[in-house]
């Protein structure tokens, strides 16, 4: 059996690892950096032969492609930040995570507190982002695409 990758062999490891990737800077860091996402969205969609290696590794952490795509788009829409896990609840191979962020609402002037609740899965050794609920979209950012979409 394969050995877990680091950034996946918890729940809270492949929570974090997402996080990390969108957190790009806040007010006080250069705001091309904030506001230019390091990963295309697009890429994501297409699948692993359009993605850089950064996208690819991005979209490891994920059940399939399409949660990492719209999940990403989400968080950094709102430029999403300062993720903290403040509570989990993990049962067997399912996990539910919450977490607190920083958030730019589209109609703000500042960041605003708020919190998510991550799903995540264990595959074989790792761990994988299934869902992540929001105020916005308390049945799941993928679960508002897939019906977007018509997706069954």
């Amino acid at each position: 059996m394969e050995a877990a990758r680091p950034e996946q062999a918890t729940p809270e490891g492949v929570v974090m690892a997402v996080f990390q990737t969108v957190d790009q800077g806040g007010r006080e860091d250069d705001p091309n950096v904030v506001m230019t996402d390091r990963l295309n969205t697009m890429h994501l969609i297409a699948g692993k032969n359009a993605m850089t290696a950064e996208e690819q590794k991005f979209d490891a952490l994920f059940w399939d492609n399409k949660r990492s795509s719209s999940i990403y788009a989400y968080l950094r829409d709102g430029l999403t930040r300062e993720a903290n896990i403040t509570a989990t609840n993990t049962s067997g191979s399912a996990s539910v995570i919450s977490v607190a962020v920083k958030d730019y609402p589209k109609d703000g002037d500042d960041w605003v507190d708020t919190s998510y609740t991550v799903e995540s899965k264990k595959r074989g050794p790792n761990w994988y982002v299934d869902e992540l609920k929001t105020p916005k979209w308390p049945g799941g950012i993928y679960a508002a695409y897939k019906q977007k979409m018509g997706i069954p």
